[in-house]
Protein backbone atom coordinates (compact mmCIF):
# COMPACT_ATOMS: atom_id res chain seq x y z
CA UNK A 1 0.00 0.00 0.00
CA UNK A 2 1.30 3.59 -1.10
CA UNK A 3 0.53 6.71 0.66
CA UNK A 4 1.29 10.73 0.56
CA UNK A 5 3.50 10.77 3.91
CA UNK A 6 4.42 14.58 5.49
CA UNK A 7 7.26 14.40 8.12
CA UNK A 8 6.84 17.50 10.63
CA UNK A 9 10.19 17.83 12.65
CA UNK A 10 11.70 21.06 14.06
CA UNK A 11 8.91 23.17 12.17
CA UNK A 12 10.77 22.04 8.81
CA UNK A 13 8.05 19.71 6.31
CA UNK A 14 9.89 16.65 4.44
CA UNK A 15 6.68 15.71 1.99
CA UNK A 16 7.51 12.10 0.36
CA UNK A 17 5.65 8.66 -0.89
CA UNK A 18 6.65 5.85 0.86
CA UNK A 19 5.33 2.50 1.54
CA UNK A 20 3.82 2.05 5.21
CA UNK A 21 6.13 0.89 7.64
CA UNK A 22 7.92 2.25 10.78
CA UNK A 23 9.40 5.49 10.47
CA UNK A 24 13.46 6.17 11.67
CA UNK A 25 14.22 9.48 13.58
CA UNK A 26 14.99 12.01 11.75
CA UNK A 27 17.30 13.08 13.69
CA UNK A 28 19.73 10.42 15.09
CA UNK A 29 17.94 7.36 13.01
CA UNK A 30 16.93 4.94 15.06
CA UNK A 31 13.85 2.64 14.21
CA UNK A 32 11.01 3.61 15.82
CA UNK A 33 8.42 0.83 16.95
CA UNK A 34 5.34 2.26 18.20
CA UNK A 35 3.86 5.60 17.80
CA UNK A 36 3.18 7.57 21.13
CA UNK A 37 -0.45 8.69 20.52
CA UNK A 38 -2.42 8.34 17.09
CA UNK A 39 -5.76 10.41 15.61
CA UNK A 40 -7.82 10.90 12.66
CA UNK A 41 -8.33 14.47 11.41
CA UNK A 42 -11.40 15.54 9.09
CA UNK A 43 -9.08 16.22 6.04
CA UNK A 44 -8.56 12.23 5.48
CA UNK A 45 -5.54 11.91 7.22
CA UNK A 46 -4.48 9.62 9.75
CA UNK A 47 -1.45 11.41 12.21
CA UNK A 48 0.88 9.81 14.25
CA UNK A 49 3.15 11.36 17.06
CA UNK A 50 6.52 10.05 17.87
CA UNK A 51 9.04 10.21 20.40
CA UNK A 52 12.57 8.55 19.93
CA UNK A 53 13.75 6.33 22.59
CA UNK A 54 17.16 6.44 21.80
CA UNK A 55 17.90 10.46 21.18
CA UNK A 56 14.42 12.13 22.59
CA UNK A 57 13.61 13.75 19.20
CA UNK A 58 9.60 14.09 19.00
CA UNK A 59 8.21 14.56 15.64
CA UNK A 60 4.79 13.88 13.44
CA UNK A 61 4.05 11.94 10.75
CA UNK A 62 0.64 12.02 8.53
CA UNK A 63 -0.63 10.03 6.24
CA UNK A 64 -3.34 10.62 3.29
CA UNK A 65 -5.55 7.75 2.93
CA UNK A 66 -6.38 7.49 -1.22
CA UNK A 67 -9.33 6.77 -2.37
CA UNK A 68 -9.79 4.47 -4.99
Amino acid sequence: MTVQSACLAFATRDRMTKSLGRPNCPQCGSMLLMAEESWFNIRGRIDHAWSCDECGNEFVTSIRLLSR
